[in-house]
């Protein structure tokens, strides 16, 4: 099995006072409102990720998780706790979604959350294990509370997969809702993360700050939201303090499963289904008059539709919302936050079109030689 990893470049420093604030998708989110009304107190979000460093910007939202670290093959004796993070990846999810905004790092989207971290060999040289210790994740978490699980990486179809598509279908039989991002290559070969065609993952891609596709996200049918990925804090090089750059369809996902977490605070009562199925409903739908694209799926989250304007119908507990013809109620433009589709060009607003947090070369180039460029597994089709 290859497996998708992430690696980091230089991002710019945050100054104190920077003229683009890189939160500002906060205030377009209308963020402080949606807080009088829900921001996430009662949900357990599992990140599955490279760990979490204990920062003090993180205290008290972040549970003791569990690690399922690969330790390296001459030292077998070594273990590798969940609240450490060699290369920053998972720490930045973490942030996105429960940061309290200290120490120039992000504040989260959804505060009152508490994220449940689960390490994996994501960045290191036993990366090769990511795929199983995925499926052993999803379980951990499903068993454990975790009402959101969060999956900003990713894996080549290959046999991990027989074990992860099961290990979908037991959180989802535990009431789970699972992200995944879709993935940085969509310059390349376009290689999409297969859990994020799984039936029932919500599949999602990276937008810049004014709701235009990033020219690097992965596209395909079973992109099915977006939400920002770009000029964002992530944490720096060297892992030491925050920086601004590209967080990609990583932290996109962050986000979106941060508005889950938004909704699902606020309709504790709601199934999984029901959560994924307003935040479907309410998204900022492509520009171009079309239900979803490739590109950005049904649109941007927009939890504040569902908080704030009491929009979007939950519908049938029980109905996965991806598997119907089409969303109960289609899907509203809205001028703040409408999703535009690129069609293979630049946006004029992103930086250099290359993601600081990006799918590699290696595991997808080498995916593509051996014939893995495509998902094994059709999540469903959209009619």
């Amino acid at each position: 099995m290859i497996v998708a990893a992430w690696t980091v470049s230089a991002g710019t420093v945050m100054p104190a006072a920077a003229d683009t604030d890189p939160r500002g998708y906060l205030t377009k989110m209308k963020a402080q409102e949606m807080w009088k009304v829900a921001d996430g107190t009662g949900v357990t979000v599992a990140v599955i990720d490279s760990g979490v460093t204990d920062l003090p910007e993180l205290k008290g939202r972040v549970l003791p998780g569990i690690s399922f670290m690969e330790p390296p093959f001459e030292r077998p004796d070594i273990t590798y706790p969940p609240h450490e993070d060699f290369v920053g990846h998972g720490t930045s999810m973490t942030a996105g979604i429960v940061g309290d905004g200290s120490a120039g790092g992000p504040q989260g989207l959804a505060p009152g959350a508490k994220v449940l971290p689960i390490r994996t060999s994501i960045g290191t040289p036993m990366a090769f294990a990511v795929g199983p210790e995925v499926a052993k994740g999803l379980r951990y978490a499903a068993d454990n509370g975790a009402k959101v699980i969060n999956i900003s990486l990713g894996v080549t179809p290959g046999w991990s997969m027989d074990k992860i598509r099961p290990a979908v279908e037991y959180a989802q039989s535990k009431g789970a809702l699972v992200f995944a991002a879709m993935g940085n290559d969509g310059e390349g070969h376009n290689f999409n993360n297969p859990v994020a065609a799984l039936p029932g993952v919500i599949g999602v891609g990276a937008v810049d700050d004014t709701a235009k596709a990033m020219p690097f996200t992965s596209y395909g049918p079973d992109t099915d939201l977006s939400s920002v990925g770009g000029k964002v804090q992530i944490r720096c090089t060297d892992n030491k303090g925050w920086c601004v750059g590209d967080g990609g369809t990583s932290y996109a996902t962050s986000l979106a499963s941060a508005s889950a977490a938004l909704v699902w605070s606020a309709h504790p009562d709601w199934t999984a289904n029901q959560v994924a199925r307003v935040l479907i409903q309410t998204a900022g739908a492509p520009v171009d008059g079309s239900k979803r694209s490739d590109y950005v799926g049904y649109g941007v989250a927009r939890p504040r539709k569902v908080l704030l304007d009491h929009e979007g119908d939950p519908g049938a507990p029980d109905t996965d919302p991806l598997a119907v013809p089409a969303p109960a109620k289609a899907p509203t433009p809205s001028a703040d936050q409408t999703a535009a589709v690129p069609h293979q060009v630049q946006s004029a607003d992103a930086e250099s079109g290359k993601a600081s947090w990006m799918w590699p070369a290696l595991g997808a180039v080498v995916a593509v030689g051996l014939g893995l460029g495509i998902p094994l597994f059709v999540k469903r089709r959209r009619r």
